[in-house]
């Protein structure tokens, strides 16, 4: 989201752009296809090793009742407390906003999610500017915040499983090229990378260099952020991702899958990180990949890979039915607004 109003090959002042007319057109049909390409190709490979026949044999282990009921108890809890996040943050750094209207705009937008994760927070992005005035920089660096806390809750957890509740996992293996080299690195390295971030934009630094890259832009409210609202923050992520940690290891159960719940704890956010990969068609795939990997102690390929899709299935499925509900009163809400504008 910007600012500008640039035509298509078309720079800020109006002249030409380098790049030819119909390379944009390339990218954005790339854009759409190399997904579904990704998707096709990890299925196969997957299908290739797990027969099909014994994925949806699997299907027969769920007891419907519990799983949806327990599904649907845990997209309540999410709607809710993803709703907070937006509402706390747009009343922080943006212009005043009411719980109701925030729940409704947030719950719209899970229909544009169902595309991208990132279409998503770009609807409410969207949303925010147009109702509220708040300008495209401002309503993008608030998205962008909200961004940075998800991953950060996840690299967080991630690095609390790994140091603390793998028995498998030393922080020696930091300097081994073995896999749990690999996972120890990940996520220590990358939670002292922002750990480090969150440190410059509360100093309040005046360094030139600093406040180029990290006060600006996509990052203008973070320099505004007070600690106590990155604490406050925190806390809203934390209870949403304990709240994920809970209900999919009762989902398991309920699978007939029995997987400690730390395992689940340590584990869950690296599925969602590998899962948010943009190289698939909703989640599909990389998913699958990540809960064999992960979990290829406790259960069959074939079992978690049907348990995954119907997680994939429930998802887009309880999304559109809270957006459809949302989205003729934010759109008449909108409309009006920028008829009026």
């Amino acid at each position: 989201m910007t600012d500008t109003n640039e035509g298509p090959g078309e720079d800020a002042t109006g002249e030409q752009s380098a790049s030819p007319p119909g390379s944009s057109r390339v990218l954005t049909v790339s854009r759409r296809v190399i997904p579904w390409i990704g998707t096709v190709l990890i299925f196969a490979y997957i299908f290739y090793r797990v027969p099909i026949r014994d994925v949806l044999d699997s299907f027969h282990l769920v007891r419907p009742v519990i799983f949806i009921s327990l599904y649907t108890i845990q997209f309540v809890i999410f709607f809710n407390m993803d709703a907070l996040a937006h509402y706390l943050v747009f009343n922080w750094f943006n212009a005043k906003t009411g719980w109701v209207e925030v729940f409704f705009a947030r719950g719209a937008t899970y229909i544009l999610s169902l595309l991208n994760y990132f279409v998503g927070q770009g609807g409410i992005g969207f949303w925010l500017a147009r109702k509220k005035n708040v300008s495209a920089t401002e309503a993008t660096s608030s998205i962008v915040f909200l961004l940075f806390m998800d991953l950060f809750s996840l690299i967080l957890f991630a690095s609390i499983g790994v140091m603390f509740l793998l028995e498998d996992v030393k922080l020696t293996d930091f300097f081994s090229l073995k896999s749990e080299g690999h996972l120890v690195r990940f996520t220590l390295i990358t939670l002292v990378v922002m750990l480090f971030q969150v440190s410059i934009w509360l100093s309040r630094t005046e360094a030139p260099l600093a406040r180029w890259l990290l006060f600006r832009g996509p990052f203008l409210v973070f320099g505004r952020a007070l600690g106590s609202q990155f604490a406050i923050l925190l806390l809203v992520k934390v209870g949403i991702f304990l709240s994920d940690v809970l209900f999919t290891w009762l989902l398991l159960k309920s699978f007939g899958i029995d997987i400690p719940l730390m395992l689940v704890f340590t584990y869950l956010p690296l599925i969602y990180l590998i899962g948010s990969i943009p190289i698939t068609v909703f989640h599909l795939g990389t998913t699958q990949a990540a809960y064999i990997w992960f979990f290829k102690d406790f259960a069959e390929p074939e079992v978690l890979i049907a348990f995954s899709l119907l997680i994939n299935f429930m998802m887009p499925l309880t999304r559109t039915v809270a957006g459809s509900l949302c989205l003729r009163r934010i759109s008449r809400e909108l409309f009006a607004k920028i008829e009026s504008g």
